[in-house]
């Protein structure tokens, strides 16, 4: 592990083991899984409407079908996407533990965010594409901070603020490829981040 090669700090148990993170995911997961049980439901009221209400009542019938197909199409999609995105957060966070690294916050020439994980010396050792939240990403005094990362560093990551007060995440992009416009070696790690990469993230956690 990268992090481990770096000297920063990995944590004893999975992400899905830091207080909070589980239940909340869980969670996440089973209001996308009710959207798409009320999509479900809501086909099911188009289907009834068309066979017995509009042979009585053609208008009505119009009325709650077309009402009820709408909420199935757009509670349908909403769960779908919801499901697509809270799953594969879980998986990683049952898999994988969280690992402490220095981040810088970067913006590539189309606008996309990036999360460069640095190096002790200040190189960017892996960059991650992530829409990382307005909160987070205007909270971070210039772009420079620490942040949690469980999962394999080359593909599916979930991204944490310190205590996983916020998770989202992040996907992993292939080695060589341009972090940043204008690109150039970052200055090395302020003592105090690497301090707490290495020394101080999870240690209420661990007591």
């Amino acid at each position: 592990m990268l992090a481990d090669e770096y000297g920063y700090q990995v944590s004893g148990g999975t992400a899905a083991a830091y207080p909070g993170v589980y239940e909340r995911l869980r969670r996440e997961k089973t209001a996308a899984r009710n959207v798409l049980l009320f999509a479900v439901v809501m086909v099911a009221v188009t289907v009834a409407a068309v066979k017995w209400v509009v042979p009585v009542s053609l208008n009505a019938g119009v009325v709650v079908a077309g009402l009820a197909g709408t909420l199935a199409v757009f509670s349908g999609l909403g769960g779908a996407v919801g499901l697509a995105v809270t799953a594969p957060k879980l998986t990683v966070a049952l898999s994988h533990p969280f690992q402490a690294w220095p981040c810088q916050l970067e913006e590539t020439k189309d606008h996309q965010r990036l999360i460069l994980l640095l190096a002790p010396d200040g190189s960017v050792a892996r960059a991650l594409d992530s829409a990382v939240p307005d909160t987070v990403w205007h909270g971070t005094p210039d772009g420079r901070g620490m942040l949690w990362i469980a999962g394999d560093l080359r593909s599916a990551c979930l991204v944490a603020t310190p205590d996983a007060k916020e998770l989202w995440r992040a996907k992993g992009r292939p080695y060589g490829a341009s972090p940043v416009a204008g690109e150039g070696r970052l200055r090395a790690v302020e003592d105090a981040l690497l301090r707490t990469a290495t020394q101080q993230a999870f240690s209420a956690w661990m007591q």
